[in-house]
């Protein structure tokens, strides 16, 4: 008689990855995309367009073609942002994120050419993966750090960009780092805004990345305005998502609450003692 097996399996996540080669019978090398946690650069590319400039024209006229969907608070925050070619703008820092995150993995990774092979040779990299280990896209959702024998030392890439004003803070349920390093985030975010650092120099007129994303989707019929619910980590008030610019962008943790999430909302606010808002 087999054993009567009575427990809760592994809750398993499907990812896609390139196959490098096989260093022994159970050991692949594989190659993957990999989106790093907690943060969002401006987008250099998105689904939809085939460069975010493509868009100027349909962000111009957004409010006039579905602003009725949209709150009066929120059109106001979106107007000025919605003014010349917010697109262009958008690719203009997107690819200055894009260039300035090479020249950070040259710079802690210690790129250098190897004599022998010519081949440009860097150090490993230490990846954490969060609660969720896949996206929608099937990356794998890591926080990405250069490898140190000594933690202390040790600095995510994540958090690099945040402090240069290349990324803003884009912290979702469930994935949340520890306390102390969210402060790390609110810190960093908050100090490069309030300098002006990267995109931060034009921040009345930019669409941050998720901005921009669900305004256009929304210019495609795709959406109808922001999903996600956004917490307060302040003051711990979830708000509505048409409510999230009313935040600062240092303290907004995102909650999905769309089709399929709806739970999601219930249990971040029951794990975390939010408070809800409206």
């Amino acid at each position: 008689m087999a054993f009567n097996w009575n427990y809760t399996s592994e809750r398993f996540q499907m990812g896609e990855a390139g196959w490098v080669c096989n260093t022994d019978g159970d050991t692949p090398t594989v190659q993957l995309n990999i989106r790093m946690l907690g943060i969002d650069t401006p987008e250099t590319h998105y689904p939809g367009t085939s460069q975010p400039r493509d868009s100027d024209e349909a962000l111009n006229n957004l409010l006039d073609t579905h602003g009725h969907l949209l709150s009066e608070g929120l059109r106001e925050y979106l107007a000025p942002r919605l003014k010349g070619k917010p697109g262009t703008l958008q690719e203009k820092w997107g690819r200055a994120a894009w260039r300035r995150f090479g020249e950070l993995a040259d710079e802690y990774l210690n790129a250098h050419t190897d004599y022998k092979t010519g081949q440009l040779r860097r150090k490993q990299i230490f990846l954490t993966v969060g609660s969720q280990a896949f996206d929608r896209y099937q990356r794998l959702l890591a926080y990405v750090a250069p490898q140190e024998k000594d933690p202390q030392k040790r600095i995510t890439f994540n958090l690099l960009l945040m402090q240069e004003g290349m990324a803003v803070n884009y912290t979702i349920f469930p994935n949340l780092p520890k306390p102390a390093d969210l402060q790390r985030v609110q810190e960093a975010v908050r100090i490069a805004r309030q300098e002006k650092r990267g995109f931060w120099k034009d921040e009345r007129k930019l669409l941050l990345p998720y901005d921009f994303r669900w305004c256009v989707d929304t210019a495609q019929g795709k959406r109808q305005g922001p999903d996600k619910y956004c917490a307060d980590m302040i003051t711990g008030v979830v708000h509505q998502p048409q409510e999230y610019y009313t935040i600062l962008p240092e303290n907004r943790l995102f909650i999905l609450a769309d089709q399929g999430h709806e739970r999601d909302l219930a249990d971040a606010m029951e794990q975390l003692g939010l408070i809800q808002g409206w």
